[in-house]
């Protein structure tokens, strides 16, 4: 672990039509209590979290691409 709180690790990236879901995600994530955080790369949006919650998270993920 660093100086400054962690790793983070992205979980999604999106451009173009699918960056709505990006959001989406990252709402979810924060709903359950997941530290995310969206960084726009060009054009690409990528959602990170904190590495020691990447297991939930990507479950959370699947459980959106289901909804779908």
């Amino acid at each position: 672990m660093g100086w400054f709180g962690g790793k983070w690790v992205t979980i999604r990236t999106a451009s173009g039509s699918k960056l709505d879901e990006a959001e989406r995600l990252y709402a979810l994530l924060k709903s359950n209590g997941i530290k995310a955080k969206v960084v726009e790369d060009g054009v690409l949006r990528k959602v990170n979290v904190k590495a020691k919650d990447e297991q939930a998270a990507r479950t959370l993920a699947q459980t959106l691409e289901k909804e779908r």
